[in-house]
């Protein structure tokens, strides 16, 4: 004669099992079969070693990847998707998430300075360049001595190609009596190739004083 249990749609109680009393309550084969049964329900639930049954605690701990989830108590949730993962209050500004700012490519900082007065309508020193093709995320300028008597302009050219090609008015602006720091996160050219050669020019100078000892520092990523 076959038992009954409920276990695992929900759990069984004293009722299925039976709350015997002694010397009150009768044997019967359903004491033996259903609390039998119930052992049963438990043991394929929990699984024998090394089972290959999908539904059993021990495939599911033992084989993470076999095509289940683990965040609910059926194991069979939807798995997580990574990119969706958030900053709190809003995310990064750039809008990515965490999982894509852990995997980005990998920033370069790279400091150029002049020393000296700044010559109006001049290159800033010898050119440089770079020995793999980089893009350009963001630019800071700053300076010892500010320009007075009128505004100080400068520029990055990638060969003849300004960086704010189309946006003459972001590129590195000081009025009179500012160090800085200037700060412009989206120039119009961004890729820089590889052995191009960079020229930092000084279009506009104080006349006064035309500033000096300027500082560049270039953020790329590749």
């Amino acid at each position: 004669m076959g038992g009954v249990t409920n276990f695992p749609s929900v759990l069984d109680d004293d009722t299925s099992l039976f709350d015997a009393v002694d010397n009150t309550t009768a044997l019967i084969a359903s004491h033996h079969n259903n609390l039998k049964e119930a052992v049963k329900a438990v043991e394929a639930k929990v699984g024998i070693i090394h089972t290959t049954v999908p539904t059993s605690l021990d495939f599911r701990l033992g084989s993470a990847t076999a095509g289940h989830g683990h965040n609910a108590a059926s194991g069979q949730g939807p798995k997580i998707n990574p990119t969706a993962i958030m900053v709190p209050s809003g995310g990064y500004p750039d809008g990515l998430s965490l999982y894509e700012h852990m995997m980005a490519r990998p920033r370069y900082i790279y400091r150029w300075d002049y020393q000296g007065s700044a010559p109006s309508g001049a290159s800033l020193g010898a050119p440089f360049a770079l020995p793999r093709t980089v893009q350009v995320e963001s630019i800071m300028v700053t300076m010892r001595r500010a320009p007075s008597g009128a505004t100080a302009a400068f520029d990055v050219n990638v060969g003849a190609t300004s960086l704010w090609q189309a946006s003459n008015g972001l590129r590195p602006v000081f009025p009179a009596g500012t160090i800085g720091p200037y700060g412009h996160a989206s120039p119009n050219l961004v890729t820089i190739p590889s052995g191009a050669l960079v020229v930092i020019d000084a279009d506009k100078v104080g006349t006064n004083e035309p500033s000096s000892d300027i500082s560049f520092t270039f953020v790329f990523k590749d």
